[in-house]
């Protein structure tokens, strides 16, 4: 991975200022732009000044405090699910839930192309690993029939979109092979709560998935524009993560003008599907438009937008041209995507119609 990462600085909800220029911002994934949000940064700034930053200790010992608890049963009501836990990050809830479920399933199947946190989680649980070529719920269910007799408890594990190109994932059929074999589906949904669904719940409602045999990791970093991670599920699966895992044991309380935060952003999503919506088509009509002008690309309503051309020649030009339009050229180079880097685009229910015709003008120029 190159080292030579771009200090941007944020100007507005859609732009960014870089060597002292300010370009229109498509990048990152900030997905409805609630990190501008005045409720949300009102809320946290009173939860500052009303509890201080730091939670003083652990959750498991002196920093547990009644906004966690409050955040918590928000995200168990948002996903419909019985109860959540809250951890600092998104990659750190992974790592909590698989040390929490270790001793309870005999296997887990995770995606070829899986995040490192999936990856790394496993590994820090020491739980058995079979890994599954992208996508391929079909293996995953021949696989589950050869288990021997003493190892028939498994996990399918999944991120929402998977790989560069973000498709989604056959989460429907992996929930039936977990519901046919009494087997569990995990959902790492950082890419798709707040994205996918009606309401933005995201796969589960997507898909329309029973929750009986489903948990889900995500962020509160990505379309609800603050920080944090967590787990939800049913209310079991939640007590024992919640009782075994040393990732969630060991790790400072979260910090409580974040909590504040992390509830006004979900309630905002709550009642504002319309952000949602717009989201959702104006990703389709870009991917279908992007499609049309021959690249390859899944025509899903998810934001992200990968640009991969064929020769350097065609990157630089693009990089130039998207310059001069005065767009930063959000070129990337991060673990799971090509070694050279790729342009990765993400759409915003804040951008305007005029914000992304001028990016899909440059993308015409560049071809």
């Amino acid at each position: 991975m190159k080292k030579n990462v771009p200090v941007l600085r944020a100007v507005d909800p859609t732009h960014v200022e870089f060597e002292g220029d300010t370009y229109l911002f498509f990048g990152g994934y900030d997905y409805h732009r609630l990190s501008w949000h005045p409720e949300i940064m009102d809320t946290m700034n009173r939860a500052a000044r009303k509890y201080g930053i730091n939670s003083g200790g652990s959750r498991c010992t002196t920093g547990n405090h009644p906004l966690h608890i409050d955040l918590e049963r928000t995200l168990s009501r948002f996903f419909n699910l019985e109860d959540a836990l809250l951890l600092p990050t998104g990659y750190l809830a992974n790592i909590a839930l698989f040390q929490g479920l270790r001793k309870h399933f005999d296997i887990v199947f995770i995606d070829e192309k899986s995040h490192p946190c999936i990856r790394n989680g496993t590994y820090v649980a020491g739980m058995e690993t079979l890994v599954y070529p992208h996508m391929d719920g079909d293996f995953i269910e021949k696989q589950v029939q050869k288990l021997p007799r003493n190892k028939k408890r498994f996990l399918i594990v999944t991120e929402g979109t998977g790989s560069v190109y973000s498709p989604i994932v056959p989460a429907d059929q992996y929930a039936r092979i977990a519901e046919k074999y009494d087997g569990m589906l995990v959902v790492d949904e950082a890419h798709t709560a707040g994205i996918l669904g009606q309401t933005g719940r995201g796969i589960r409602e997507h898909f329309k998935i029973c929750a009986d045999r489903y948990l889900i990791s995500g962020t509160l970093s990505k379309a609800f524009g603050t920080y944090g991670g967590f787990i939800a599920g049913g209310k079991k699966w939640i007590e024992t993560i919640r009782c075994t895992a040393h990732a969630y044991q060991g790790s400072s309380a979260f910090p409580l003008p974040l909590c504040a935060a992390g509830i006004k952003a979900i309630d905002i999503i709550d009642r504002s599907p319309e952000k949602v919506h717009v989201l959702q088509q104006t990703s389709l009509k870009v991917k279908k438009y992007l499609a049309e002008k021959g690249f390859s690309l899944p025509l899903t309503p998810t934001p992200t937008i990968p640009v991969l051309y064929d020769t350097p020649a065609q990157t630089e030009k693009l990089k130039k041209i998207l310059k001069q339009a005065g767009i930063y050229p959000t070129y990337i180079f991060y673990p799971g995507g090509p070694k050279a880097g790729y342009f990765r685009f993400a759409l915003s229910s804040a951008h305007s119609e005029e914000d992304i015709k001028t990016f899909l003008e440059c993308i015409d120029q560049s071809l």
